[in-house]
């Protein structure tokens, strides 16, 4: 596959991040989950290229600003957290090529002032750690072309890139005016215009955001809009799904994370899931696993499965070590387990299945670790053992950010004495959808 193969509309509020909003961060709790699912379902993609579009860039009335600083860089100096920065790689041959065919193509695409990276790509690129490493970018800012303007530019984009693989963050906030404190105050039409686009987002009616009415949108006072538009046009194009793994708006300020991905992914994990539970309290037997089976799941892996239902813990069960001759079958095997045998929890029903969400971690093999520093709670899980006794805990997990927090919690958890001669490992995980 190439082109753009993935992309995620993101919300970039600095107070996301606890060097900027401290206590007050917990308030964007949700927020902060859903960047890190979205970081383990994109850095599992195969791309080389990020393009980046803020609102906060550089902009133009008649034309799209185009980055051309070879190592931009730019941190939160004006939110009091100079020491939260990001540095980037510019891919410098595919910009220039971008700006002089873009032209020929008609959109007029000119080289923006030089400028540090605003919050609108710090605050993204700093969350999406995985998916950022060893990628270079192009970053776009905006103009006040009319909005179809920049869906047909995304699907231009998309035939643009068919000889590379990139994926797409569109960053930007919904509605500015959701309520009396917001930063722009409350008008009646941010409520409208967000839950018109998260509900077009979540039932994939796209064309409704496309043709939205420009007089809500101006009284919305959203800044995501443009460059989510340019991402619908190169997702359709690509063949992209669109799932809202979050929104909420606790500022006044509508925050989406939003994962744009292949569709057969986003469908067949939800499904089978479901399709393995649902049959095993049925007839207390395993499915099969789909016939062909994707080229990802064929090879073995341990899984984590962990389910939700309503927003709310149901069950989590996994393996440490593959079990299964494909991570398929291992799927299917912990799909059910977590549903029927999480001690923590009553079984799961047959009325309640429809109701469950599933989310697959496949574990790359674990390495051994002699020093904690080895360890970043976001990126890595770790496994814990002394004599007989061991446990796992997964990374990106609420209220473990340091190491010193991450293995004290996972020596709770099998009931070791934190200061024993322990043997730890490391993993990383790829969410699948």
């Amino acid at each position: 596959m190439s082109g753009i193969v993935a992309g995620a509309l993101v919300a970039h509020p600095p107070i996301l991040l606890a060097e900027v909003g401290g206590v007050q961060s917990d308030r964007v709790r949700a927020t902060a989950e859903a960047f890190r699912e979205l970081d383990g379902i994109l850095a599992q993609v195969d791309a080389d290229v990020a393009v980046v579009i803020s609102p906060h860039s550089p902009s133009s009335m008649t034309s799209l600003p185009v980055r051309r600083a070879a190592r931009p860089a730019g941190d939160l100096s004006r939110f009091h957290a100079p020491q939260v920065r990001v540095e980037a790689e510019t891919d410098t041959a595919l910009v220039n090529g971008l700006v002089v065919d873009g032209q020929r193509a008609g959109f007029s695409l000119i080289w923006a002032e030089e400028s540090d990276l605003d919050h609108g790509v710090v605050v993204p690129l700093h969350s999406l750690r995985r998916t950022m490493a060893n990628k270079r970018c192009v970053f776009l800012g905006v103009s006040a072309w009319p909005l179809h303007r920049f869906v047909d530019f995304g699907t231009w984009l998309q035939g643009r890139l068919r000889d590379r693989s990139a994926i797409l963050i569109a960053s930007g906030d919904l509605s500015h005016r959701l309520t009396a404190d917001a930063p722009y105050g409350f008008q009646p039409e941010g409520p409208v215009f967000d839950r018109l686009v998260i509900d077009a987002l979540r039932e994939h009616e796209w064309e409704r955001i496309e043709g939205m009415d420009p007089d809500l949108i101006e009284e919305a006072g959203e800044c995501g809009l443009r460059p989510l538009a340019i991402l619908l046009g190169a997702a359709r194009a690509a063949g992209l799904t669109s799932r809202v793994l979050s929104y909420e708006g606790p500022f006044g300020v509508g925050y989406p994370v939003v994962a744009f991905t292949a569709s057969s992914v986003a469908l067949n994990i939800q499904e089978l899931g479901r399709r393995a539970i649902d049959t095993y309290l049925r007839t207390r037997r395993l499915i099969e696993p789909p016939d062909p089976v994707p080229a990802h799941l064929q090879v073995p892996s341990a899984v984590f499965v962990t389910l939700r239902k309503h927003g709310e813990l149901r069950g989590c069960v996994g393996s440490v070590r593959p079990t299964e001759p494909t991570a398929a079958r291992e799927l299917i095997r912990y799909v059910v387990a977590s549903a029927v045998r999480d001690p923590r929890f009553d079984p799961v029903r047959l009325d309640e299945v429809a109701d469950l969400t599933i989310k697959v971690q496949l574990l790359d093999p674990a390495e051994p670790i002699t020093d904690i520093s080895a360890l970043d709670p976001t990126t890595y899980g770790i496994i814990v053992r002394w004599g007989d006794r061991q446990a796992l805990l997964l990374p990106g997990l609420e209220g473990i950010d340091t190491p010193e927090q991450q293995i004290l919690a996972v020596c709770e958890k099998a009931g070791i004495d934190r200061h024993a001669p322990l043997v730890l490992e490391r993993f990383r995980t790829r969410t699948l959808i």
